[in-house]
């Protein structure tokens, strides 16, 4: 894998529907070149497939991390998985409630014991009203992540403005994500989590480096990727230099499930 491929890896991760025109553009090749290289990378295995990521406010439920310390793995009911360097697993777990997050962590403690973290974000509004179209939205790219906007709102019957209008705004309030699933180990491509008691402060930081972040109004997880370890560990220091106790964690394997 050349910079160039990196690089396409690295914009896709940023946004997983970013245009291919708009990614060949970008690094200084031609379509046609960037159409070769993604078919490449998927044929190689180093890029698997794409994933919808949708928060679970999205659907008026709660979500909340465990990290577990050791080899076990667990395979009970979760929204996303990271398996990272020293043994540690991070898991996300949503529920109708309260109770409901409590209960499913509680059931991962019976297989892996009791979690190194644990952090479940105060409620917050998801900042839009969730209709109808945009869970319709969701359902096709659930299907297919990458399928042009126009095909949607054929699909719909609604304007394509209006078909774009909905997606930007749920992408804007964190509510819906596409993500590339990436083979991390075939490259130097660097996913990172962060969680800090000063979210604040980190989030004008980790801005762009940010996959997607989970918070409330002082706590927050971020799950970061950068484009090689120099860079990584470059964030990771200025990170620890402004929060000394935050809880860093490399990934080499991620899941998202709905």
């Amino acid at each position: 894998m050349d910079a160039s491929d990196k690089k396409i890896i690295y914009y896709l991760l940023k946004d997983g529907r970013t245009p291919q025109r708009k990614i060949a553009s970008s690094i200084g090749i031609s379509a046609q070149a960037l159409n070769y290289r993604m078919t490449k990378l998927v044929e190689d295995g180093i890029l698997k497939r794409f994933v919808l990521r949708v928060h679970p406010i999205f659907y008026g439920k709660r979500n909340g991390f465990a990290a577990f310390i050791g080899d076990g793995k667990y395979d009970g009911d979760v929204v996303s998985k990271f398996h990272c360097l020293e043994k540690i697993n991070l898991y996300e777990f949503d529920g109708q409630g309260l109770d409901e997050v409590e209960s499913k962590i509680e059931k991962a403690v019976k297989v892996l014991g009791e979690p190194i973290m644990k952090y479940i974000p105060q409620p917050r509004n998801p900042g839009i009203n969730v209709g109808d179209l945009d869970k319709s939205i969701l359902e096709i790219l659930k299907k297919d992540p990458r399928i042009k906007l126009s095909d949607i709102a054929q699909e719909l019957g609604v304007p394509y403005m209006t078909a774009k209008r909905r997606l930007d705004l749920m992408k804007s309030r964190g509510l819906a994500s596409v993500v590339p699933l990436v083979d991390l180990s075939r490259g130097d491509i660097v996913i990172f989590s962060i969680f800090s008691r000063k979210f604040s402060i980190l989030k004008p930081l980790l801005e762009d480096y940010s996959l997607f972040v989970v918070s409330d109004e002082e706590n927050g997880i971020f799950v970061c990727y950068s484009d090689n370890l120099s860079n990584a560990k470059g964030a990771i220091t200025r990170v620890r230099d402004i929060d000394s106790e935050a809880e860093v964690m490399i990934i080499y394997e991620y899941e998202f499930f709905h």
